[in-house]
């Protein structure tokens, strides 16, 4: 496999800001469980630096404008701009194009052909001490080439940053979320086979509350993972019903057409994350990824990041979170960690062997998990910050091995269906001890309930409602 080079901030004692060098592994293209034209997913099979069909074509042409302050007519820097075409039915759509505003508000895309696309653009992250962040607009009027007596703007409204928290009593000051990474939920809690392989797992459940029937609505890991940390898939980018003109939100209720169709590397929120509004409230933020996906599908602008090695390893996975917990602890306003745990296992369909196979690949790495889960709230106990925090748990990509077994990824071998039965547990302060949300679930209740834990408001976009039954507590 062939690593590219990447610089990777990370913790240090030190005063000085330390880039040390991680290699990253190129990403590799997979076939979906939606079969099209070649066997292959448009939606999922994107290499890294894969350009888009509408860039480089012959006669290419520049968009470019700026952001302004809609209020006062200011530039804006720092604004993230996204181009794509408009979805047309019968056609796979192309990967977005992303740029960020320079300090005079210009931005501009080069060589792209003839034609109609959509811009979004926001910034929810405070820039130069400014007390405004920019909640996403929309354009779809957009045509290339530009007139030229014409001045391409957009203007954003600002909102004023709410500013720190106020301590409520029975309200946990932090929040550590845990993504499993292809996890399912049977697996903890309702497989035989894999009862011995999740006593930790089982043990925060019955101290914390737990959700049963989580729904993940595709099962590919960077679109989940955008729907666990904003509440939702991008407004500026709408679903795609090639090749299967299957209705928003048919059979099932979830919006399970939609196929994310962009570069892993390039993937940066269009809309407010849970670290967006974290930061707003004065919350320090970091995200620690694993070694399958560079963390440039969470949100991590003015996020404090670090990425695993090519292989994930659960000492050094332990010391890098700690280290990163330990440069927040003291915010008075509390932190925000989230992590990937993501130790390998081999593919069932590769195989032969059922995932819940006691011993195999898949278990071994479920126990890891386990593992991991216990010794960093034992750790968490000795720096006393356990019972100050909700730790979280729950999985992103859904289920694995790219199996039909159960018909539990993505579509399902029919094109219809869902990830069913994605792992949530909530355990801490203000968490009500013992209980169950049994109904059916979006994924996209994530970020709303983990918030809602911290009595902060959930992101802007957020599409479904806070699970309340599993809070004791009461905010404001």
């Amino acid at each position: 496999m062939t690593v590219a080079s990447a610089l990777v901030r990370l913790p240090s004692s030190s005063p000085h800001t330390k880039f040390v060098p991680v290699p990253v592994p190129t990403f590799v293209p997979k076939v979906g469980d939606v079969g099209n034209v070649g066997d292959l997913d448009d939606g999922i099979t994107v290499a890294l630096g894969q350009t888009p069909a509408f860039q480089f074509e012959r006669g290419g042409y520049t968009l470019s404008g700026i952001t302004v302050d809609a209020r006062t007519g200011h530039p804006l820097g720092g604004i993230s701009v996204w181009v794509t075409l408009p979805p047309v039915l019968g056609r796979p759509t192309a990967p977005a194009l992303r740029s960020v505003s320079t300090l005079d508000g210009t931005f501009a895309f080069l060589h792209l052909a003839a034609g109609a696309y959509n811009l979004a653009a926001a910034r929810y992250y405070i820039l130069n001490g400014q007390q405004f962040i920019y909640p996403e607009v929309v354009r779809s009027d957009v045509r290339v080439p530009l007139s030229p007596h014409v001045a391409l703007q957009l203007a954003l409204q600002p909102q004023i940053a709410p500013g720190q928290r106020s301590a409520s009593m029975g309200v946990a000051r932090n929040l550590i979320m845990l993504d499993l990474s292809g996890i399912y939920a049977e697996s903890w809690f309702d497989d035989p086979a894999l009862q011995g392989y999740a006593r930790n797992m089982r043990e925060l459940a019955s101290s914390g509350a737990r959700a049963v029937n989580l729904v993940a609505p595709y099962g590919w890991h960077p679109a989940d993972q955008y729907a666990l940390l904003s509440g939702s898939y991008p407004a500026w980018r709408v679903y795609d019903p090639w090749p299967y003109g299957v209705a928003w939100g048919r059979p099932d209720g979830i919006d399970i057409p939609f196929w994310y169709n962009a570069d892993p590397a390039a993937l940066t929120f269009g809309q407010e994350s849970l670290f967006d509004v974290a930061r707003a409230y004065g919350m320090s933020t970091a995200a620690l990824g694993g070694p399958q996906y560079a963390l440039s599908d969470v949100s991590t602008r003015g996020v404090q990041t670090a990425q695993v090695g090519l292989t994930f390893d659960s000492a050094s996975w332990l010391a890098t979170a700690q280290r990163l917990i330990e440069t927040m602890a003291n915010n008075p306003n509390g932190f925000v960690f989230y992590s990937e745990l993501d130790p390998p296992f081999g593919s069932a369909a590769a195989s032969g062997a059922a995932p819940d196979a006691p011993g195999g690949a898949y278990a071994r790495a479920m126990q890891a998990d386990d593992e991991l889960v216990d010794l960093l709230r034992n750790w968490l106990a000795s720096q006393h910050l356990l019972s100050q925090t909700l730790l979280l748990v729950t999985a992103s990509e859904a289920q694995i091995n790219e199996t039909v077994y159960d018909n539990y990824y993505g579509m399902g071998p029919d094109g219809r269906g869902s990830s069913l039965h994605v792992p949530f547990v909530l355990a801490g302060e203000g968490v009500r001890p013992g209980a169950v949300d049994a109904q059916i679930v979006s994924s996209f209740a994530i970020a709303a309930t983990a918030l809602r834990g911290l009595c902060l408001p959930a992101p802007a976009s957020s599409r479904a409602q806070t699970l309340t039954i599993l809070f004791d507590n009461h905010c404001p």
